[in-house]
C-alpha cells in the first residue's frame, strides 16, 4: 500500500467523527425509499463513502458505481467493500471490475470506474445520489456541478462531505507566530492557485463556494454544516491514526513552504522540527475547518438534460 493509499485509510476514523451530524443524519433519512438506489461516488479512492453507507444503511437494493484515476485505490475499495458486505452476510461474486452481492431479501452491485471525472460518460437522470468526499476542491466548481445536476434523475440527492473552507489552525501558539500565520496562508494560496484543464477549482474556500455555485446551478439546499477535523491528543494519545493525518498534514504544509519564494526557509526547517517534536511528544493539535452540504436537484428542466453529458 503506497503512502497516500495509507493517509486515506488512516484518516478514515477521523472522518467519521467529524461528519456534519445533522447532515449526516438528514442524508441517511433521505435514502429511505429510494429502492433500488443508483448511487455514483466520485473520487472513491479506498472506499469510505460507500463504507459508512453500506453500514447504515440496512435494507434496499442498490447499484453503486465508483469512480477514481487511480486502480490501485480501486482494488482497496473494493476489498473493502467485499470484506465488509461478507460480515453483513452478502455472498458476494467478483469478477470484472463488477460484484455483486445477494441476501435473502437485498442485491448490491458494485461497479469501478478507473477514469478522470472529465472523461466520465453516462445518459442523463441515470442516479439517485452523487457523493463526492474531500474531492470539490480539486475540481470546477461550475464545471461539475452543470455535469452532476444533468446526471441526476429528478429528485436526486448530492452529497458533498469534507470540503475545505480556508482555516488551519495548530497549537499550541508557534513561539514565531508571524512566520507561522504567513506559512499557513501560503499553504492556503497553492490551493487557491491550482487549476484544472485551465479552469479554477473549488480551493481553499470550497465549502462556502459550493453553497453558491449549487444555487447557481439549479439545486436546492437541504442541510449545511461544519465538519472540522479535531486532531487534538487527550490524555497523553492521539485517537485512532490521527498521528498519521497529522503527520502527512505537517509534511503537506511544509513541502508549499518549501516551493513559495517568500517564506524563509531556514525558519520552515525550525518550524517542521519544532512542530514535529511537539508532536511526537504528543503535544500538538491542529483543526482543519470544513463543511458539509447536502442538495437536491430542483424540478426545473434544461436542454441539457435531453442529451448524453460528458464533463
Amino acid at each position: 500500500m503506497d503512502a497516500f493509499a495509507q493517509f486515506l485509510q488512516a484518516k478514515y476514523a477521523l472522518d467519521q467523527r467529524s461528519l456534519n451530524p445533522v447532515v449526516w443524519r438528514r442524508f441517511l433519512n433521505e435514502l429511505s425509499g429510494r429502492t433500488p438506489l443508483d448511487l455514483l461516488d466520485v473520487g472513491t479512492g479506498t472506499g469510505s463513502m460507500f463504507r459508512r453507507i453500506l453500514q447504515h444503511y440496512d435494507h434496499g437494493a442498490m447499484r453503486l458505481s465508483g469512480l477514481d484515476i487511480e486502480s490501485g485505490l480501486l482494488d482497496i475499495a473494493e476489498k473493502e467493500i467485499i470484506d465488509l458486505l461478507q460480515a453483513k452476510g452478502f455472498a458476494v461474486e467478483n469478477g470484472a471490475g463488477r460484484l455483486c452481492a445477494v441476501n435473502d431479501e437485498d442485491r448490491i452491485e458494485f461497479q469501478r470506474v478507473c477514469t478522470p471525472l472529465t472523461d466520465f460518460r453516462s445518459v442523463p437522470n441515470c442516479f439517485d445520489i452523487i457523493t463526492a468526499h474531500a474531492f470539490m476542491d480539486l475540481v470546477s466548481l461550475q464545471q461539475t456541478l452543470a455535469g452532476f445536476y444533468s446526471r441526476l434523475k429528478p429528485g436526486g440527492l448530492f452529497y458533498a462531505t469534507i470540503n475545505y473552507d480556508g482555516e488551519t489552525v495548530l497549537f499550541p501558539p508557534y513561539p514565531d507566530s508571524e512566520f507561522e500565520d504567513a506559512l499557513l496562508q501560503a499553504y492556503d494560496a497553492s490551493m487557491e492557485a491550482r487549476r484544472l484543464n485551465g479552469s479554477e477549482t473549488g480551493g481553499a474556500k470550497c465549502g462556502r463556494r459550493l453553497y453558491e455555485e449549487l444555487l447557481n446551478a439549479g439545486f436546492e439546499i437541504v442541510s449545511y454544516g461544519s465538519s472540522d477535523w479535531n486532531i487534538t491528543p487527550c490524555d497523553g494519545a492521539y485517537l485512532d491514526d490521527d498521528h498519521i493525518v497529522l503527520d502527512r498534514l505537517l509534511g503537506w504544509i511544509y513541502s508549499e513552504g518549501r516551493i513559495n519564494p517568500s517564506i524563509d526557509l531556514k525558519k520552515l526547517d525550525r518550524w517542521l522540527e519544532c512542530r514535529r517534536q511537539q508532536r511526537q511528544k504528543r503535544m500538538l493539535g491542529i483543526i482543519v475547518h470544513q463543511i458539509d452540504v447536502l442538495a437536491r436537484k430542483a424540478s426545473r428542466v434544461s436542454h441539457e438534460e435531453n442529451t448524453a453529458w460528458m464533463f
